[in-house]
């Protein structure tokens, strides 16, 4: 009987120190992240004629170096350019990827492969999760070779079903990505578009090796002011970050009676760095108590309307605090709409507050 005993106590030794060490591994793939920029590229679905740009030449990798980014997110629109694709459309996919995965290694950039607008529909759930269980079948066996510390999986990008279908959806194809790469650490976001109240709200997967991820763009009506695919909400333009009420703009008429116009009274209370700060907590009280890695791989501002300081002073504010909390993260984007620069990406295009910001 104590023999048994203490079988039973050394298979639970064994069990807990190879989950530590996983539990490590997973950690430390998110600490190298460090700090990372998104792409915006190859994820533009409604326009095929991004496959045909030469996108990310070598002076954007060593731009991108020379800035402190040590990761690059590439979002990619799998669903529209591979599982719907023409044979050519394909081709030229993969061959982009190829491309970007081998700069990567040569700059030494990490690399964030994400699944963008991918399809996981409530109504069309087993054809859908059969669509992604081939996508990713597809690219473990493809990318095998390539190190586990230079490239990330990231499984789908803002799931829009619920957890309790989306979860055990991620569970298998996780499980179907271990079976010939067993390593790779994988990314993984809850719904409601990747929400940090939804990932708060979740028990992680029994899986290892599993990075949590998060999008953060709150106040939303700053960071997507007069983005018209929004809406109505966010007609509203000019406004501060911080809130400074003598230079807050008056409601657009267009955003009376939308949920644009009780985020504008309350603003107050939400443009200010302690906001920030309050938020992201959740996130990592939700991190520490079930001991496994978060990733913020989506902040930013739509620039359009916002000033140059605004954006400097969000960016800031937001980095400082997932940098306080040891939040990884990834700035949306490089050179679109939500870019970072005020023009062609180069060091002259660069703010100086924001120059400022990124040698921190």
């Amino acid at each position: 009987m104590k023999q048994k005993k203490y079988i039973l106590l050394l298979l639970a030794a064994f069990w807990q120190f190879g989950y530590a060490q996983q539990r490590s591994l997973a950690h430390l793939r998110a600490g190298q992240l460090g700090y990372g920029i998104n792409v915006s590229w190859l994820e533009q679905y409604w326009n095929p004629q991004v496959l045909y740009r030469d996108k990310l030449t070598d002076n954007d990798f060593r731009l991108i170096g020379s800035l402190g980014f040590k990761t690059i997110r590439l979002p990619v629109a799998f669903q529209q350019f591979y599982i719907q694709g023409s044979d050519i459309q394909k081709a030229k996919l993969l061959s982009d990827i190829d491309a970007v995965i081998r700069k990567s290694i040569r700059y030494r950039i990490r690399l964030v492969l994400v699944n963008h607008y991918g399809n996981l529909r409530a109504d069309h759930l087993q054809d859908d999760t059969q669509q992604l269980l081939a996508l990713w079948t597809f690219l473990e066996k493809r990318y095998r070779k390539i190190s586990c510390n230079s490239l990330y999986f990231e499984l789908l990008n803002e799931p829009v079903i619920g957890d309790q279908q989306w979860l055990p959806v991620a569970r298998k194809l996780a499980a179907r990505i271990r079976e010939g790469s067993p390593d790779r650490t994988i990314i993984v976001g809850a719904s409601n578009y990747n929400s940090i109240y939804e990932l708060s709200r979740i028990a992680p997967l029994p899986l290892k090796n599993i990075i949590y991820t998060f999008h953060f763009y709150e106040p939303f009506l700053f960071t997507h002011q007069g983005a018209d695919w929004i809406g109505k909400q966010v007609a509203t333009t000019g406004i501060p970050f911080p809130y400074l009420d003598q230079q807050m703009p008056p409601l657009a008429p267009a955003a009376r009676g939308t949920a644009g116009e009780a985020n504008y009274k309350n603003y107050h209370n939400e443009g200010k760095a302690g906001a920030v700060h309050d938020k992201l907590l959740i996130i990592k009280k939700w991190s520490d108590i079930h001991h496994v890695p978060v990733l913020c791989s989506e902040y930013g501002v739509y620039r359009k309307f916002a000033s140059e300081q605004s954006i400097c002073n969000y960016l800031t504010a937001v980095k400082n605090e997932l940098d306080r909390l040891s939040i990884p993260w990834m700035i949306w984007d490089y050179d679109e709409n939500f870019s970072i620069f005020q023009g062609k990406p180069g060091r002259r295009t660069l703010s100086p507050c924001l120059s400022e910001l990124f040698r921190k």
